[in-house]
């Protein structure tokens, strides 16, 4: 067996962006190795992604069937292996994702094979797989070296820079037979409500609250800022589990990992699993009245105060700038 095979992901049809991250990863990669690049997407009528989804593999997979759609596990590891049995290759990359944090495992057990999830770092040392993960809530940066005949690795999103290379080689359509009905049926999906403003995925400024706020009553106060500069809006994630906000804001290795151009946290003391999850951002501000909170400890910039007197003058400064 010999290769890279990268697995894209889309969403309502569209190529993710974090698709590209993985292009880019499994490019270097294939050089390290000396081996092959080929590109897999699963789903019904992808021709629009695989337009999308350039990274200069050999061949493109493109695994198709009605009940690719919506999403389960079963019919999701039914598709990986019919891309692994084309191509045969040594590793493979997927995105991590909700939904490859349950069937990527599922899958390497059914391979008899090494994986490793969350990964930050890819390497390559002769013919080892070295990868980078953070452990102990992100406090260490761990070093595994993936064994097995098809490695398996899940690439965290947002750390690396995605961008599109050269069109591919060949497009291999595989229709995938449904698999035989197993013990869970899917029912129903519903859509979330749609919230406004930007995604924290996609966001070049974030304004996340924390506890420090004091209640959700105080939570204006990081919407109005957010809005004052066309940021997205973030917390951390006591605030999520308490239900002020919808845990789609929650910021962390629990959450959404962020690599925003500014990143302001308002009322956050830093714990070891939100650190993490911003330290990609290029700049970080953080505003709290307790002087030892360990988000100063990442913070480029600090402001020791209350946030009801920083923000009002923080927000109206932001206006007039912009006009």
């Amino acid at each position: 067996m010999a290769g890279v095979l990268v697995f894209g992901d889309t969403v309502g049809g569209k190529l993710a962006p974090a698709s590209l991250e993985m292009a880019v990863a499994g490019a270097e990669l294939a050089q390290a190795l000396n081996e092959p690049l080929n590109g897999a997407l699963i789903g019904d009528g992808l021709d629009a992604a695989a337009e999308e989804f350039k990274g200069g593999f050999a061949t493109l997979h493109l695994l198709e069937g009605k009940h690719l759609r919506p999403y389960t596990a079963r019919s999701a590891i039914a598709a990986a292996r019919a891309a692994i049995d084309a191509c045969k290759p040594s590793v493979v990359l997927f995105p991590h994702t909700l939904e490859t944090r349950e069937w990527v495992p599922r899958l390497a057990a059914m391979l008899d094979t090494g994986l490793v999830m969350d990964c930050t770092a890819l390497a390559a040392e002769g013919s080892d797989l070295v990868v980078s993960k953070p452990v102990y809530g992100g406090g260490v940066v761990g070093q595994y070296v993936v064994r097995g005949t098809t490695r398996l690795v899940t690439v965290r999103t947002g750390v690396l820079e995605g961008a599109a290379g050269a069109a591919s080689g060949a497009v291999n359509k595989i229709a995938v037979a449904e698999p035989a009905a197993g013990r869970v049926t899917l029912i129903d999906e519903q859509k979330a409500q749609a919230e406004g403003g930007v995604r924290l995925k996609d966001a070049t400024t974030i304004v996340s609250g924390g506890r420090g706020l004091g209640g959700p009553d105080n939570w204006h106060y990081i919407e109005e800022a957010a809005a004052a500069i066309g940021g997205a809006v973030g917390c951390s994630r006591p605030v999520a589990d308490s239900g002020w906000v919808s845990s789609a804001h929650q910021v962390g290795l629990s959450g959404t990992s962020v690599k925003p151009d500014l990143y302001i946290a308002v009322g956050i003391s830093g714990a070891v699993q939100h650190l993490a999850g911003i330290s990609n951002s290029s700049t970080v501000v953080a505003i709290n009245t307790d002087g030892d909170a360990d988000m100063f400890t990442r913070a480029n910039y600090g402001v020791v105060g209350d946030y009801k007197e920083v923000l009002p003058g923080f927000v109206e400064r932001a206006k007039q700038i912009r006009g």
